[in-house]
């Protein structure tokens, strides 16, 4: 395991204590915007399994098991998935979720063709280690005319923060290799993720055999720099959550997206 895994590993399980309530705290429009994408490709059967690769403290495996699915949640912290397994017994969903310890670069523990969907949301496509290795496992499990959702970082969101850092190195760093040090709160918890340009993730999923249906920015025009994003007026979050729907799909709007999603359909 390299070093900066296991970096990612730590701050994970650190986080978990108070992931629930800093994601719902700061990321509730994040979250409406992500679960719209996902209910526009669920399969319409529901006696179907999903995989929810990386899925930390089991948030969409929560959902889509209230919808009626049956979800497999996964996550190499286990921290994270501790309190998935609390949560998810408090909701009495046992039955309805199972929860693994898995690296989603070698889920050897899976059959080729297992899922009937495979979510990786939360960006563990980005802080993985190798992209490429785990896009090739999240498509082998999924079933022929399934699909893949994943998240990741958007390099020309970290490219506009790191310019405002007036940081030459990190630039010069995330222009050759698309990659980046994520700030932590802690020193010894910062580590390298690999942020995506649209077309390099488009690229990463039709190489891999997927038919890419959708991409979105999230969120493209709520940002914590307006007065209004943190406004608890119900207009204002609706007022907000319509104009994300209405652009983030649009190509044009891609850059102000702090992460981008892209839905593929398995060749």
């Amino acid at each position: 395991m390299s070093e900066n895994l296991k970096k990612v590993i730590a701050h994970h399980d650190w986080w978990s204590e108070t992931y629930n309530s800093d994601y719902f705290k700061h990321f509730a429009l994040y979250h409406k915007i992500t679960l719209d994408n996902i209910q526009r490709f669920l399969p319409k059967e529901k006696d179907v399994p999903i995989l929810d690769a990386g899925g930390g403290t089991g948030i969409w495996s929560i959902e889509l098991a209230r919808i009626g699915y049956h979800v497999v949640l996964t996550d190499i912290s286990q921290g994270m998935l501790e309190k998935a397994r609390k949560k998810v017994s408090e909701l009495k969903l046992d039955n309805m979720i199972e929860i693994k310890v898995s690296n989603i670069c070698t889920m050897s523990e899976f059959k080729d063709n297992q899922f009937a969907m495979v979510l990786c949301e939360g960006d563990p496509l980005s802080y993985c280690g190798n992209h490429h290795a785990a896009t090739k496992e999240l498509v082998r499990v999924v079933r022929r005319g399934g699909r893949v959702i994943a998240s990741v970082d958007n390099s020309l969101s970290a490219l506009s923060w790191l310019r405002d850092k007036n940081d030459r190195e990190a630039v010069q760093r995330l222009l050759e290799t698309g990659e980046v040090v994520m700030p932590q709160e802690r020193e010894e918890f910062c580590y390298v993720i690999h942020a995506f340009t649209p077309e390099e993730l488009r690229e990463l999923f039709e190489s891999n055999g997927l038919s890419v249906e959708r991409i979105i920015g999230k969120p493209v025009i709520a940002h914590r720099r307006l007065a209004c994003f943190n406004s608890e007026d119900p207009e204002v979050q609706e007022w907000l959550y319509q104009l994300e729907l209405k652009y983030n799909d649009n190509p044009s709007f891609y850059p102000w997206g702090g992460h981008l999603e892209i839905v593929g359909r398995k060749r």
